[in-house]
């Protein structure tokens, strides 16, 4: 990822509201003409709003977009140094027996990845967020359950970028960062303040409602540098917000 020609564009779920609306998939594609025309691959995952309101026409329209994905809800791409994985979190729409092929599937990519000394970092996307301070919505305990103790214990992993929650939140927990970011569009959602915060530990000193923003990754040598760039509601450009950096993990390879 890259501010400018970037390498790829990573979308954590909800472009649209009702998935199976096409005149909302229209507007949509009208928005992404410039990711399409430039030919730059885009790394799409499933939000809740891509199936609905009718699940089969919604997912149809999805797929129809990301004809790359062959209709797959989890998949890994590599660029460079970076393996990048997508996960499918809406465990309420997928059937019990996908959702335990996707677990396992999701070890065994990183089991490869933690043996592949050509991989020096790998990133995760899920839509809903483990650990969050949302108002609006609570922890997703399903993501704390089926894919938070595999990626701990990778070696390789180094975030894990959600969205759902329509704010920007950073988190470390166990050597691994934990990122919400979910400010493209919709109303933004109020972060619970003092006491009232399920988790203390938020790296971005930031007010309760969240400016809009985008994350911009760059891939080097020792590492991802990561920017955060917001812009206020009703604001004209956007600048740069938080930036940090995330060395790569061990070389260690498991076996």
């Amino acid at each position: 990822m890259a501010d400018e020609s970037p390498d790829f564009v990573a979308l954590l779920g909800d472009l649209v509201f009702r998935g199976s609306s096409p005149s909302e998939w229209s507007r949509f594609d009208r928005l992404a003409a410039p990711l399409r025309d430039a030919r730059i691959p885009v790394v799409p995952i499933l939000g809740n709003h891509e199936y609905w309101l009718a699940p089969g026409p919604a997912l149809a329209h999805f797929f129809a977009r990301f004809p790359a994905l062959a209709g797959r809800h989890w998949h890994e791409a590599r660029y460079g140094l970076l393996s990048v994985i997508g996960l499918d979190s809406n465990e309420r729409f997928l059937p019990s027996a996908a959702w335990a092929e996707q677990k396992s599937w999701f070890a065994a990519a990183l089991a490869r990845a933690d043996a592949d000394p050509s991989i020096r970092g790998v990133i995760v996307l899920v839509h809903h967020p483990p650990y969050t301070n949302s108002t609006v919505t609570p922890d997703e305990r399903h993501v704390q359950q089926a894919f938070v103790p595999v990626f701990e214990a990778s070696v390789k992993t180094v975030a894990m970028l959600s969205g759902h929650v329509h704010s920007y939140e950073r988190f470390s927990r166990s050597g691994k960062t934990y990122l919400v970011a979910g400010g493209g569009g919709g109303p933004r959602a109020r972060l619970a303040a003092g006491s009232r915060r399920r988790h203390a530990d938020d790296l971005f000193d930031g007010p309760a409602i969240r400016d809009f923003h985008y994350l911009v990754a760059a891939v080097g040598p020792d590492g991802l540098t990561i920017e955060m760039k917001g812009m206020p509601k009703g604001g004209a450009r956007f600048e740069a917000l938080d930036r940090f950096d995330l060395p790569w993990p061990s070389a260690r390879v498991t076996g």
